[in-house]
């Protein structure tokens, strides 16, 4: 008797949908601000084209990031959880970039960069 089990792929980051407790961190991938955890620091793009999070910056490591990320996935319209894959437009090197940190003030519903 086989038993069957279900791997259940959490989203990590939401398209387009601010949260609406908390800071909002998130990075602009092709276009479409992608937001993240909190704990998001940088976000990179591996050779295959699958972007990643992190809390550290990373370090190319054997041709690939420091094992210290997580996948940014995200639920498809088709109510898929999906690992965010876009084209490589430039060498994965370069795709390293810092999230943007946004809180809203206590006062007003205005918005501004976070403390870091």
């Amino acid at each position: 008797m086989g038993y069957k089990t279900m791997l259940t792929i959490t989203p990590t980051a939401v398209v387009d949908a601010a949260p609406e407790q908390g800071p909002e961190v998130f990075a602009v991938i092709e276009g479409k601000k992608v937001f993240l955890p909190a704990e998001a620091k940088y976000v990179m793009q591996d050779r295959r084209g699958i972007w990643y999070y992190s809390t550290r910056k990373p370090r190319p490591k054997e041709g690939d990031w420091t094992p210290n990320k997580t996948s940014i996935a995200c639920l498809t319209e088709q109510g898929y959880v999906r690992a965010l894959q876009t084209e490589a437009r430039v060498e994965w090197l370069q795709t390293c970039q810092r999230t943007i940190r946004m809180v809203r003030s206590r006062e007003s519903s205005q918005r501004r960069p976070a403390d870091d």
